[in-house]
């Protein structure tokens, strides 16, 4: 056969194979015989079925069937032939029509991995932070308890809405004088200046009083995510309906007995508001040393990434947001969201994840560290009880989950491993005003 690689870029090839004729009549006359072997025709005995009959009824089935052969016979072979390492399955992209007196051809596109020197990545200095946990947290924590199991009430002074106010409203919003569905709400609750709205949304709130309307402009940029909204100008109209104060209830026995969980007291309430705090801030410091490490090695070294490998991570970014709000009851497309400015939006972090998973890949094998079965073994038991649950095939989803789970469980052993080699010093105290 003869091979031809054509450079599209650093870590891209275009790859044509052309196969000799005498090896696609070999081919299909072997096609050919066996089929006539297990073939039944009426009016002929098994295995005497004259050829062109063959191929009047089955010759497309053949060809097809040959053609993918070929490639896959001679595929590996030509792409060793070239000396290359791919990092994803070759691309196909033109076939030739398959004669038997002719040579046949096709081409692929080819992603190779990217070559780069690993930087140094033993000895990676990192800041960990406190987690000492001070009683304005713990109080913080308990003020939150109460704002969360307050009872709400009309406020009965008649003033002007202040920051931190929980307002009902009614608004609507026009674009070029039309009036928008989903951007119109009834009795709608807001909390002003936590920033659940758009700032100047609810800055413009501020002042308002109680039965009182008020009419202002908001512009959103030309990169907006929800499409409809991008570049325009939309005119809200609010009706402020009233004003709500929380009643918060009193710090004692009795409220802690409300939370639950075998606390009966005050002081056992904020002992577990304590050990909760701890606990998140030991698992914050593990997330901080973490996304330290990753970002000093994604800034060390620099490289092309494969687009195919961009596009597919992300796919996964977007499902994991879509899925994220989904969970909260919030269908982020019926809101408007797009998709494809989401995934503009969200390119420069698909291609940073990409390029640490490529560099982690590349320390794990310099280190020779691997995923043992033995790790993957309570995920093979997973698999085995989705499928019965869900009826699919256990061999299919324990695939699957092999091919999803394993790349993760190689970072974080890469990461740990990592991180043990690290030199972790304190975070600098912050300076109280």
């Amino acid at each position: 056969m003869k091979v031809t690689v054509e450079d599209i870029g650093p870590i891209q090839k275009h790859l044509s194979v052309e196969i000799p004729p005498d090896v696609v009549f070999r081919e299909l006359d072997l096609a050919y015989r066996e089929l006539r072997k297990n073939v039944k025709i009426r009016g002929f005995r098994k295995g005497k079925v004259p050829r062109p009959i063959l191929e009047q009824r089955y010759g497309k089935q053949v060809e097809n069937e040959t053609l993918k052969k070929i490639i896959k016979d001679s595929l590996p072979d030509a792409i060793k032939e070239a000396n290359l390492t791919l990092i994803l399955d070759p691309q196909l992209d033109s076939v030739s029509p398959l004669r038997p007196d002719r040579a046949f051809s096709y081409s692929a596109v080819l992603d190779l991995w990217p070559e780069f020197e690993l930087p140094k990545y033993k000895g990676i200095e990192l800041e960990r932070p406190s987690i000492e946990v001070t009683e304005d947290e713990v109080q913080r924590q308990l003020k939150a308890l109460q704002t969360h199991f307050a009872r709400l009430e009309s406020l009965r002074e008649d003033r002007p809405v202040r920051e931190g106010d929980l307002v009902v409203i009614d608004y609507l919003g026009e674009i070029d004088g039309h009036i928008e569905d989903n951007l119109s709400e009834k009795n709608y609750y807001l909390e002003v200046g936590a920033g659940y709205s758009h700032p100047k949304f609810e800055r413009e709130i501020l002042g308002m009083t109680k039965n009182s309307e008020r009419s202002f402009d908001i512009t959103y940029p030309e990169d907006a995510i929800v499409a409809k909204l991008a570049g325009k100008t939309v005119r809200y109209r609010v009706i402020l309906k009233d004003i709500k104060t929380r009643i918060l209830p009193d710090l004692d026995d009795s409220f802690a007995r409300s939370i639950g969980a075998g606390i009966d007291t005050v002081e056992k309430l904020k002992d577990r508001i304590y050990r909760q705090l701890e606990k998140d801030k030991k698992e914050a410091m593990e997330i901080s040393l973490r996304r330290q490490l990753l970002e000093h090695l994604r800034r060390e070294v620099d490289f092309p990434v494969p687009e195919r490998l961009v596009e597919a991570k992300l796919t996964q970014i977007i499902d994991n947001i879509f899925s994220h709000y989904q969970e909260k009851g919030i269908d982020l497309k019926k809101a408007g969201v797009s998709e494809d400015r989401l995934r503009v939006k969200m390119r420069e972090d698909a291609i940073a994840q990409v390029k640490i998973e490529l560099i982690l890949d590349k320390i794990a094998d310099t280190e020779n560290i691997v995923v043992e079965h033995q790790e993957l073994s309570r995920y093979s038991e997973y698999a085995r009880d989705q499928s019965r649950r869900l009826g699919l095939d256990k061999d299919q989803l324990k695939n699957s989950i092999i091919q999803n789970v394993l790349p993760k469980l190689l970072a974080k052993k890469t990461v740990d491993f990592l991180i043990k080699q690290a030199i972790i010093r304190p975070a600098p105290q912050k300076e109280v005003a």
